[in-house]
This record gives structure tokens, sequence and C-alpha cells, in this order.
């Protein structure tokens, strides 16, 4: 079995005119809930073998927090331009790529482009489960015969949104 991760940043400043979208932070709110996704993280699953993560800020720092948990992921982190502002089809040729080396892909990312990744890759059955991949919250997709087999056919394991998590 193959697993994709997938993380949509957290809450963000919010843009305007004077900040540059590529450099925005994430507000307080989204500091704590990529926390609390990291947290979760480390004690439910098992760690990704393979971490493809924007290059903007907030995507870094939603990051940040597991890197800082599980600093051997550091490794095994990439950090892709064409993840900014990505298409559905360049997604998926990271993703090929990826899970040809690793069982466990973790992407960080963006929206909508995520969000079109999740709906895609699981199976019709499990899209009534699905609707949106809001800021601070993991999708879980298992392949039970693999990335490669199960594309479109990946079951929707479960979706954990930081600010819904404790505080612990």
């Amino acid at each position: 079995m193959q697993v994709l991760y997938i993380l949509r940043h957290a809450k963000a400043v919010t843009w305007t005119p004077f900040i540059e979208d590529f450099s925005r932070s994430l507000q307080p709110s989204g500091q704590r809930d990529a926390q609390r996704v990291a947290g979760w993280m480390c004690q439910e699953v098992e760690m990704p073998d393979c971490i493809l993560c924007s290059p903007s800020h907030r995507t870094r720092e939603t990051l940040a927090p597991l890197l800082s948990m599980q600093p051997q992921l550091e490794s095994v982190t990439h950090f892709l331009p064409q993840l900014y502002h990505s298409s559905l089809r360049t997604l998926q040729t990271l993703l090929d790529s990826s899970f040809a080396e690793a069982n466990r892909v973790l992407i960080v990312g963006h929206n909508p482009g995520l969000e079109v990744l999740v709906s895609d890759v699981i199976h019709r059955r499990h899209n009534t489960d699905f609707n949106r991949l809001p800021t601070g919250t993991l999708a879980i997709v298992n392949f039970s015969n693999g990335w490669d087999q199960d594309q479109g056919k990946g079951v929707l394991h479960q979706q954990i949104r930081g600010q819904n998590l404790s505080g612990d």
C-alpha cells in the first residue's frame, strides 16, 4: 500500500497590494494549526518517506513544526518551485516520480491545485466524503495497490483540520 498525505498550508495573512503573495506568512492561528497537525501526524501516522513542499513562505512555515519534531525528515524534503500555483498535471507528474521511490509521500502546497488533486485521486464513491480542503487541513489517501494502479481509485482515509484539534 502507498499513502499520500496532502497538506494545504495553514491560514496566512491576508493578501494586500503591499505584500507579495509568495512571501505571505502564517497568521498566529495558522501557526497554531500547523503545530497541531504536526503533533497529530507524529502520534497517528507513519512518517513520509518523501516530502514535496512549495517554497512559498506560508508552506515552509506550515511544514516547519513537523520538521522540528522529526528532524530526520529534512533529508527527504524537497522544496519545488513548480508546486507554487501548480496544475493537476504538474502535481501528478511530481507524484509519479515520488511514488516510484517512496511509499508515503507528503505534499504541502496551495489551492486550488491540492483540492483538485484530492478529488482526482480518490474513488468517485468517496467524493461525497470530500468537498473542500480548507487551510491547515491534512487529507490522507490510501492506494491499496499502489499509486500507479489506484490513481483515481484511492480511499480518503482521513481528513484532519488543524483548528479542530485540541491545543494540548
